[in-house]
Formats: C-alpha cells, sequence, structure tokens
C-alpha cells in the first residue's frame, strides 16, 4: 500500500539543491512556465494551498515528474510509491493517454483517481522511501522545512511556526493553469491532515494528538 510520505518524498527530490530564487516549482526553467503539463499531456500536483495568504498554491510536486525521478534514483521504488491504476502502479505514459484529447474534466478525473489513493494517509509516517531510504525524517518534518523556505523567500515571518496549513491537489492539462481536483459530491480534494509545524518547524499534530516526531 502506497503511503503519503513515500508519495511525497520522492516529490522533494532536488528541492534542497534548487535555486534561492523565488520559483513556482524547481525545474521550471527546464519545464516550462509553472511546470505545467505538455500540450498533449495532463499532470497532478500537490500543493500547498493559500500558504502566503495571497491565495496563491505553493508548488510542493507533480506526476508523472516524479515517476521519471524515481526510475533515475532507483527504479525497484516506482513499484511502491505511486498510485495504482487498474492495479497496476501509474506509468508516464498514462498521461498521455485520452479518451477526449486535453479534455480538462477528463483530467480532473484521473487525478482524482490518482490522488485520492493517498490523500488519508498520515505525515508523521517513516516508512523507507525514494529521498529518505533510511527513513530519516517524517514526511511532516519535510514538509514543514518547504514551507519555511516559501514563507522566508517572501518575507514573511517564520517565528511562531504555522497552524491548520490545508495540502491541495491540482491538474494542469495540455498547458492549462493549475485548477483543483474535485467532484461534484465532495468538493475539492485536499489531504485529511492539515499540516502543522511548531517554532522550531517540526511536525506536530494540529487536533494535539499523539504522534511520531523523528525517526
Amino acid at each position: 500500500m502506497i503511503s503519503f510520505k513515500q508519495f511525497i518524498v520522492a516529490f522533494l527530490i532536488g528541492l534542497a539543491t534548487s535555486s534561492v530564487v523565488a520559483k513556482f516549482c524547481p525545474r521550471e526553467k527546464r519545464d516550462g512556465f509553472q511546470c505545467r503539463a505538455k500540450d498533449d499531456q495532463f499532470k497532478c500536483g500537490i500543493f500547498f494551498e493559500d500558504l502566503l495568504g495571497t491565495g496563491e498554491i505553493k508548488w510542493i510536486g507533480a506526476l508523472p515528474d516524479a515517476i521519471a525521478k524515481t526510475k533515475r534514483k532507483n527504479p525497484e521504488l516506482v513499484n511502491k510509491i505511486f498510485p495504482k491504476v487498474d492495479g497496476q502502479p501509474v506509468q508516464i505514459s498514462y498521461f498521455r493517454q485520452w479518451s477526449d484529447q486535453c479534455n480538462a474534466d477528463e483530467a480532473n478525473a484521473k487525478c482524482y483517481l490518482l490522488m485520492d489513493q493517498i490523500a488519508d494517509d498520515r505525515l508523521d509516517s517513516c516508512k523507507k522511501t525514494v529521498g529518505n531510504l533510511n527513513g530519516d525524517d517524517t514526511i511532516g518534518n519535510q514538509l514543514c522545512g518547504q514551507a519555511k523556505r516559501f514563507l522566508r523567500q517572501n518575507g514573511k515571518s517564520i517565528a511562531d511556526g504555522m497552524k491548520d496549513q490545508p495540502i491541495a491537489f491540482f491538474s494542469s492539462t495540455c498547458q492549462g493553469a493549475w485548477s483543483p481536483v474535485g467532484s461534484s459530491q465532495t468538493g475539492n480534494l485536499r489531504a485529511e491532515e492539515r499540516l502543522c509545524c511548531d517554532s522550531s518547524w517540526k511536525y506536530y499534530k494540529c487536533d494535539g494528538g499523539d504522534f511520531r516526531n523523528s525517526c
């Protein structure tokens, strides 16, 4: 069974070495404006929602980008990390398979199918995975560190940590803007657990419950 930790850590590969200059995504210069989907493709992304209080989304990562990164670093982990389609790990080619070419509703439905598989996982998991093969830290701690970097780059105070930060799922269709993934029955899809970070920018459970604080 895939975990939110496994999925997100795959996305975080390379962020630590990205430029200090604020970008929408680490590979924007190479992958194009906002790392949107190519002209025949859809993408499914995970973002900090309204992190800066300006209505913007801030990048955590996207599929199929993370699949390619994982294949380069450790191909064996691909089958363990990513969501399934018809019982099999999703492949890069899936993001160019259409019933109706460049239909945004179709892209939304496919992204919902994928992202819903990991939306309810815990943020204090320590499973070994890409970018954290020794289980060195929790995904919550990793996300707190990334949120801190975004806030600091944008001149926001980081003195008091952060509380109740939503993590949301978006899709991009054929170079189109990132749009919320959702359904008419349940609304926009978000991670079940919100992200809370203390003043040291370490993860804690927003509801005050017990959690694993290190690995």
